[in-house]
């Protein structure tokens, strides 16, 4: 007893420092009053929220010239901002959801702010807005119109560096909605220095991506697991869950979403959020009744599914101004589902059922989570989405419940062990042996754990050079792009080429690593066939030859093999890869006046050698024998190009799945010879029979 509430504790606590670190703190510093704002002084940490009343301009979209050049005040009405503004009254009535307006603020800064930069955090209003600041179009994201054909929503909340050149500054936002429930300022605009306004994005996106990645490897995790027990529907069922909840929590981050899901267009990010709340209910709940089948009422679950899928359903084929406003009905929903499942979790606690007192606590957690979002996403406290953060701890409960299994299965077996030992006392024969089975398994586990060490650190190398190799490509990718949206960098021809020009490496790159992927996981099919040496080489040759010899390149052949047909047993195209990337490798390292040949040679009865021969600036020869290794990159500078130093790994991986063996001779200033050598067809044929 003493176990379940020290862990119960423990997870309480957990989940409460997590939900503390999701809140970041932003200053009132008064209200905005018909218009205007008064700050009288900057502190270094300090945001402002810039809520109060706005000038309010419905169904007009007003830009700085109209103020300037039109008396357009007579018109104007002040408003609460945030609010959405189906919540304004005017004349009597409510606004409708669908509409269009222009909202305006003068913000009055400290005397000595003058000639400094300031920042503002500009959330995701809805569905679409433009802002300015003194004038100038600062910030804008979806397209603003006044008719749903027109207008494109999108999601994605910025920080806005300004440098304050007068004062007081002027904030005019134009904002339209026609696709979803929600409309208007409906989140605070905060101000203050540039350090703390990135601060306090970044630090929410920090937060969400931990509990996010702890997630999805979770359920990774429990995918696999079921991929070994697949009568386990619990493994199945809890990844589901894990996977939705998680891009589900994704897309609700939206400054993260914007870097991991920008491909997605609005109404598919805005449905997949939706479905994660509908198919993690669903989910959680076909979970509940894997752990508790017999607490659990099977009409009652089958009335769950079916009100999950059809709600799944109604959110796939409606667009987004419909179903978005169904939320209310589908959280009721929800909290229905989740009061019932703690029903039966309770039902189990009385049945003493195995790890239903940490199961009920875990899903009184969800259920508190879920009731927070309820009111957070309605707009009746001011929290954050907490729905990821408690599964992450029913997660941590599933851990505790496995391990304990394990362990009273552990217990029960040293406990039959001693019995066993006293009733065959006199069968030492017989234990004597098992010990020794044991000792022996005991062996070749501490074996395969080494060998899985070693995999996993070559795996985290792995790792490391492909973030390698990916970092310096993403960064000028990311300089040339940020660099035109800033105007630094002008958007000619030569920048835009660089960045299509990193972007294919990227998809070479990609490609490579798939090959590897696929040989070493032998997922790839080798087809393999009776092929004649001479003439198949031969026709390589003639294939590549133009292409080499328009270098200014010569390009030869030579035969060496003997005057009778050989044959080899291979599959043609992978060989043409590996004969393709030696070719192009000599190609880098010869200069136009270069020499290149292609040779074929019979140095003992069992195999054929291969050989592609330059006279280029060839190897230095301590990189000689690191040149197969994936990533490699010769430090001889030769011809510019644009690989990640993973073709002659493919070719080593392709020769070596034919039996062969590749190698390299060099010598700085003389050139180089790649060969390789496959068994002729009766050494092949031999060696596939003895495979089988």
């Amino acid at each position: 007893m003493k176990w379940k509430s020290r862990s119960l504790i423990t997870i309480i606590v957990i989940i409460g420092l997590c939900s503390i670190t999701s809140v970041v703190d932003a200053a009132s510093n008064g209200k905005a009053v018909a218009g205007e704002f008064k700050i009288s002084h900057f502190t270094k940490d300090q945001l402002i929220k810039l809520n109060g009343e706005w000038e309010f301009y419905w169904q007009k979209l007003y830009t700085p010239r109209d103020f300037i050049q039109k008396d357009i005040a007579k018109n104007r009405q002040f408003v609460t901002v945030p609010q959405e503004w189906t919540s304004y009254n005017f004349q009597g009535n409510h606004l409708p959801l669908a509409g269009y307006a222009t909202y305006r603020l003068r913000v009055q800064l400290p005397q000595n702010a003058l000639g400094t930069v300031k920042a503002i955090y500009m959330p995701s209003e809805a569905s679409a807005y433009r802002l300015w600041i003194n004038g100038k179009e600062m910030s804008k994201v979806g397209t603003v119109a006044t008719n749903r054909k027109e207008m494109i929503p999108d999601n994605n909340p910025k920080v806005i560096m300004f440098k304050v050149d007068s004062n007081p500054i002027e904030l005019i936002v134009q904002i339209s909605n026609f696709h979803q429930r929600r409309a208007g300022l409906e989140e605070g605009i905060l101000i203050g220095e540039p350090e703390p306004v990135m601060a306090y994005k970044e630090k929410s996106i920090i937060y969400r991506t931990i509990i996010i990645i702890s997630i999805v490897i979770i359920g990774l995790y429990h995918a696999a697991l079921f991929l070994f027990r697949k009568k386990e529907y619990s493994f199945l069922f809890f990844a589901i869950v894990c996977i939705v909840v998680a891009v589900r929590a994704t897309i609700q981050e939206e400054g993260l979403a914007s870097y991991l899901l920008s491909f997605l267009s609005w109404e598919i990010a805005c449905k997949l959020e939706y479905l994660g709340a509908t198919l993690g209910t669903l989910f959680i709940a076909l979970f509940s009744y894997t752990q508790f089948p017999q607490e659990m009422n099977r009409k009652l679950r089958n009335i769950i599914t079916i009100v999950w899928t059809v709600n799944s359903l109604f959110i796939i084929v409606t667009p987004a101004v419909i179903y978005t406003r169904a939320m209310l009905l589908i959280q009721i929903l929800m909290i229905i589902t989740f009061l019932y499942i703690i029903y039966v979790y309770y039902v189990a606690v009385r049945a003493k059922r195995e790890g239903s007192y940490l199961n009920t606590a875990a899903i009184i957690v969800m259920f508190a989570a879920i009731l927070n979002d309820t009111f957070y996403f309605n707009r009746l406290i001011a929290t954050t989405e907490l729905a990821s953060v408690a599964l992450f701890f029913f997660l941590f409960t599933q851990a505790i419940i496995l391990s304990k299994k394990y362990a009273t299965s552990f217990a029960k077996t040293e406990r039959l062990s001693e019995d066993l030992s006293r009733m065959n006392a006199s069968l030492e024969q017989q234990v004597l042996e098992r010990t020794q089975e044991l000792k022996q398994a005991n062996e070749e586990l501490f074996i395969t754990n080494q060998k899985l060490y070693e995999v996993q650190q070559s795996k985290n190398k792995w790792i490391r050079n492909i973030s390698h190799e990916i970092a310096a490509p993403l960064t000028n990718i990311r300089s040339y792009t940020k660099g035109m949206l800033d105007g630094v960098i002008p958007p000619e021809q030569k920048y835009i080429q660089l960045i299509y020009d990193q972007s294919l490496y990227f998809s070479r790159m990609l490609h490579d690593l798939n090959d590897i992927s696929e040989i070493e996981n032998h997922q790839i099919k080798f087809t393999l066939e009776q092929t004649d040496i001479r003439e198949y080489f031969r026709s390589l040759y003639e294939k590549y030859k133009w292409d080499i010899e328009k270098q200014g390149i010569k390009f030869i052949m030579i035969d060496n093999l003997p005057p009778q047909t050989q044959y080899i047993f291979i599959d043609t195209t992978r060989i043409e890869q590996v004969i393709v990337n030696l070719l192009k490798n000599a190609q880098r390292f010869v200069k136009e006046d270069g020499k290149i040949s292609l040779e074929l040679a019979q140095e003992n009865t069992n195999e054929v050698t291969i050989k592609v021969r330059d006279n280029g600036i060839g190897i230095k020869g301590e990189e000689v024998g690191l040149v197969f290794n994936r990533f490699f990159k010769n430090s001889t500078k030769g011809k510019p190009h644009s690989g990640a130093g993973l073709g002659l790994a493919i070719a080593k991986e392709i020769i070596e799945y034919h039996k062969g063996t590749i190698a390299v001779e060099s010598k700085p200033g003389k050139g180089s010879c790649f060969y390789f050598n496959v068994p002729i067809m009766k050494t092949a044929i031999e060696t596939q029979f003895e495979g089988a």
